[in-house]
């Protein structure tokens, strides 16, 4: 379903375009009614030129084929993990992956808020963590060892032969409320 909306958006835009320049073309007197009419009867005429005439038509309609399905393939991302288990074919889901991982993540009590966005590349998992911390603990150290938790967890799902690699983006350091202890690297 997916791919055939695409397709029907992708329609349209080049309808509309097509339409709307035809209507500029027409508005501003670009290229007079006699004229157009006299190219018409041209091609009808002569049929090299039809034959000239089709095949551009023919490259134009490939092309925005070939582009369309570009467009189709690099706007559909991958949104599962599939390996196979000891117990047979598995399929892992983006969304279970970034849950597992903003679950982690809240284990620890320096994190205040976390975000979780999943980039699969075949068996390629990328989880980048967009995090705000609490301030009073020793950053680096929190980081490294919310990675390993994260890579932990989320390796139990996928097991060993899909790589892995976790990202933690720090977008801002909040003051600690005022009954918060220093708590360091430390988990609940």
């Amino acid at each position: 379903m997916k791919v055939t909306n695409a397709f029907s958006q992708i329609f349209a835009i080049f309808a509309f375009l097509t339409l709307g320049s035809l209507m500029i073309i027409v508005s501003l007197h670009l290229l007079a009614f006699d004229d157009a009419i006299l190219k018409v009867q041209e091609i009808y005429q002569s049929s090299w030129r039809s034959v000239q005439v089709g095949v551009v038509g023919l490259v134009f309609i490939v092309l925005g084929l070939a582009f369309a399905k570009m467009l189709v393939k690099a706007g559909r991302p991958n949104e599962a993990v599939f390996f196979q288990s000891e117990i047979g074919p598995m399929v892992v889901s983006a969304n279970t992956l970034a849950n597992t991982a903003v679950k982690a993540a809240k284990r620890f009590p320096l994190v205040k808020s976390v975000k979780a966005k999943v980039h699969i590349t075949g068996k390629n998992v990328e989880i980048k963590l967009r995090l705000v911390l609490w301030a009073g603990g020793h950053v680096p150290a929190v980081l490294a060892e919310l990675q390993q938790e994260v890579q932990l967890r989320v390796k139990r799902l996928l097991g060993s032969e899909n790589a892995l690699v976790v990202i933690c983006d720090v977008r801002g350091i909040d003051e600690a409320e005022s009954g918060l202890p220093d708590i360091g690297a430390s988990r609940k």
